[in-house]
């Protein structure tokens, strides 16, 4: 079955990737001596550690160019043009890009995030499970 959210688990610490059925079946069919399962292909390749998005924007970067090359199948020119571009937009979240499938899917979730509107972006679901924040109360200290 499709997966079609991207969650950020900040309990994880991991990022779950949107996938579809075919590309399972097809990284099955093309690697069949690396994956055995469905599960192992998810496990490997759509579920990421938050830890390979710390450098935020040296992460925009790679996977930028990674969805250029290796998914798209573009030049090395166009990757790492692109790449340069989006590695200093500061409001984009590079695991953003590294859900997107396609240049298409990353092109209208840009136009939805410099209009503001993110609720428009229908490609896939983004949630982000967060932590919740305790707060302590701090003492109150009584000064003589």
């Amino acid at each position: 079955m499709d997966s079609n959210v991207l969650i950020v688990s900040e309990k994880d610490q991991k990022a779950y990737l949107p996938y579809k059925c075919k590309d399972i079946e097809n990284f099955l069919n093309i690697f069949p001596d690396k994956y055995n399962t469905p599960k192992e292909v998810i496990e490997d390749i759509y579920i990421v550690p938050l830890d390979s998005f710390k450098n935020a924007p040296l992460s925009r970067f790679r996977e930028a160019f990674n969805l250029v090359l290796r998914k798209e199948k573009g030049s090395i020119i166009k990757a790492f043009d692109l790449a340069l571009e989006l590695m200093f937009k500061y409001n984009l979240n590079p695991i953003i890009v590294a859900a997107c499938r396609t240049l298409d899917e990353l092109d209208i979730y840009l136009d939805c995030l410099d209009e503001n509107e993110l609720f428009d972006f229908k490609c896939f679901e983004v949630r982000f499970e967060v932590c919740p924040n305790i707060y302590k109360k701090p003492i109150k200290e009584f000064y003589f």
